[in-house]
This record gives structure tokens, C-alpha cells and sequence, in this order.
């Protein structure tokens, strides 16, 4: 096949970024404060925010005030998902996950990580004796990032894991699952990072074709808001139809230096592409090739776009890993400037 059928032949994502999704810098302009190593939110059911940062969690009771250390832990925080009496779950590098009650600390209970199951990339509370854990089937999102876009494996799953220590299976065989919340009828709605959709517990498919790799996903008053780690990039879909050049990839070269989605706006001379991105005087250009970009979309109760925030190749807000709606404003995560963003109200 010719490199135009081949080109022809292909499919894009159903959703570009334009109209609702057009591009805009409104990431960039937002009020921030800097946090090391920021991953996941979470609103507490006594109205402050929690923020992991690295292997601790802070809180905040207003935006603007100084965040205060709530508890901090001996690995790095990955998931975090609150309950309307009080408790917080917390997601461990190591596959462990911790519940403790948010008014002193205390633990709760625990669920154990299991052998080769990865850490939780998300959590939520199903009752307030059960919660769903996500596990993607990789190590961490940085490598499902670098990784998923090229591998077919569908070992991702969702379990519920009760205070009991009972667990039960909810979803399996997905495709890289990232984020999970539950809709206004309680059912659970599930992110998959390259498949670029969401899907239900059973695996049908709630809307598809987003334009961007996706993250967490939250409900909002209005719908939901979808954190996407970066934007879908069109040499990476048209090279999905060379598989002679991507198994020479994956067997000669280090994964870092593959051709897939980054969490960092730095450009470096040994990554593919990136000489591309320097335009006249040595400017990047809004434009410009880049496999990191900074994506925040705002759904309706159809998952369907209504609005967006983006950081785009000249930006630095990138990786947005999730995303919150604590006092009526949107607060967003930015992995690549390591800051907790305050985009203003929900429209």
C-alpha cells in the first residue's frame, strides 16, 4: 500500500481541536501556585482541597492561603478519591491503597497491593465500605504514556476492594484505564488513555475519539471535567499503520526516545521531531510539533465538549493529570510546572 492509501486509510480522532475545543491559552493565563511534583486532587467532604505532592498530601482551605501538610507517606502518592463521610483513599506507588478518616488521619483501612498489579492510577468511593481502584497495567502513568500508545494489551481493570478485605472484579480487559468517576445515577464512568474514550463497567463505549491521551476524569456540575496528559498527535496515529518501522523502534530504541506523548514542554536535540519545533530566531510557535501540550476539557452530562483550556507548544502547562470544581472555580493540575492552576468559575 502506498504511503498516501495508507495515509487515506487511516482514522483520526473524531474530534479535532476546533470549534469548542479550538485552540486557546487559557492554562497559561490562569492564577497558579507552585507545588513539587503535583499529581492528584480531591475535594473533602469538610470543603478543603487536597493535593498530592509527591509522596504527601496538603491541603487548602481557600484559595490564596498556605497549604498545610494533611499527611505524608514513604512512597509517592498516585490516586486520590474522598467520600461524603469523611474518609480518603489514598493511592500508593507500590499498588498499596490506605483509607483514613480525614478529621484526624487515622487509618481506616487498608488495601494491600497485589503481586504485578501496578499502582492505582485512580480510586473512588462506591459506599463508604467499598471503593473501585483503577489499575492501568503499567508501572506508572509516565510509562503508560510512553508505552500504551504502542502496545495492544488490554490488562487494565477496575476492582472494588471493601473494608472487609473482600474484593470483587467491576471491569476488565481494558484498554489503559487512567480515570474513573461516577455519573449523576451513580454507574461508573471510565477513561481509557489511548483508546481515547470512555467506557461504563461493562465496557460499552460512552463516547470515543477524543483529542487528547486521557487522564482522570471528575464530575462536575455541569458534567465533567476530563484531564487529558497530552493531545493526540497526528504522526503518532499515521505511524500506528507502519508496523515494520514501530517493531524497529521498540527493539532498538530506548523507550524515552520513542515517538510518543511526553509530560514535559522541554526540547532536547536527541528527541525525535523536536528540531522541528524551533521556528524563525529560535521562537516556538503556538503550532509547532510537540508531543507534550497541556488539555483540559470540560464535558456536558453526554460527554459531549462544551469548552477547553489548553497550553500549546509554546506553553509550559502541560500534562494536565486531573481537575477539580472546589468553591465554583476549576482547579487543575499542570505536571509539567509542577502547579495547581485556579481557571476561575465554571462557566
Amino acid at each position: 500500500m502506498s504511503y498516501f492509501a495508507k495515509l487515506r486509510s487511516s482514522k483520526p480522532p473524531a474530534m479535532t481541536l476546533e470549534g469548542v475545543l479550538g485552540p486557546n491559552g487559557r492554562l497559561d493565563d490562569a492564577q497558579a501556585i507552585s507545588l513539587a511534583c503535583p499529581d492528584a486532587l480531591a475535594v473533602a467532604s469538610d470543603g478543603r482541597l487536597l493535593m498530592s505532592s509527591g509522596s504527601s498530601i496538603w491541603s487548602s482551605g481557600l484559595w490564596g492561603e498556605a497549604a498545610t501538610l494533611w499527611l505524608g507517606f514513604d512512597q509517592a502518592v498516585t490516586a486520590l478519591a474522598t467520600s461524603l463521610d469523611g474518609l480518603v483513599a489514598v493511592g500508593l506507588a507500590g499498588g498499596e491503597v490506605r483509607v483514613h478518616h480525614i478529621s484526624d488521619q487515622r487509618l481506616a483501612w487498608t488495601v494491600a497491593a497485589a503481586p504485578n498489579e501496578g499502582p492505582a492510577m485512580d480510586c473512588v468511593f462506591l459506599s463508604e465500605d467499598e471503593v473501585a481502584i483503577v489499575r492501568s497495567g503499567y508501572a506508572s502513568a509516565r510509562e503508560a504514556l510512553a508505552v500504551a500508545p504502542w502496545d495492544a494489551s488490554r490488562e487494565g481493570a477496575v476492582k472494588g476492594h471493601a473494608s472487609d478485605g473482600t474484593m470483587r472484579t467491576i471491569a476488565s480487559a481494558l484498554r489503559c484505564p487512567m480515570g474513573i468517576c461516577r455519573n449523576e445515577h451513580g454507574d461508573l464512568v471510565i477513561t481509557e488513555l489511548d483508546a481515547a474514550r470512555a467506557v461504563d463497567a461493562s465496557g460499552r463505549v460512552l463516547r470515543a475519539g477524543f483529542p487528547g491521551y486521557l487522564g482522570r476524569i471528575r464530575k462536575a456540575p455541569r458534567g465533567y471535567l476530563l484531564s487529558c496528559l497530552s493531545r493526540r498527535d497526528p504522526l503518532i496515529e499515521f505511524l500506528r499503520t507502519e508496523r515494520g518501522f514501530v517493531e524497529e523502534m521498540k527493539r532498538t530504541v530506548d523507550p524515552r526516545h520513542w515517538i510518543s506523548p511526553r509530560t514535559s514542554p522541554e526540547f532536547s536535540h536527541d528527541f525525535p521531531i523536536e528540531l522541528g519545533a524551533t521556528r524563525l530566531f529560535g521562537e516556538i510557535k503556538p503550532w509547532a510539533p510537540s508531543f507534550s501540550y497541556g488539555l483540559l476539557i470540560m464535558l456536558d452530562k453526554d460527554l459531549m465538549p462544551i469548552g477547553s483550556a489548553q497550553s500549546r507548544a509554546d506553553g509550559r502547562r502541560h500534562a494536565i493529570s486531573d481537575a477539580v470544581v472546589w468553591n465554583g472555580d476549576m482547579i487543575t493540575v499542570s505536571q509539567a510546572s509542577g502547579e495547581i492552576l485556579n481557571l476561575g468559575p465554571l462557566a
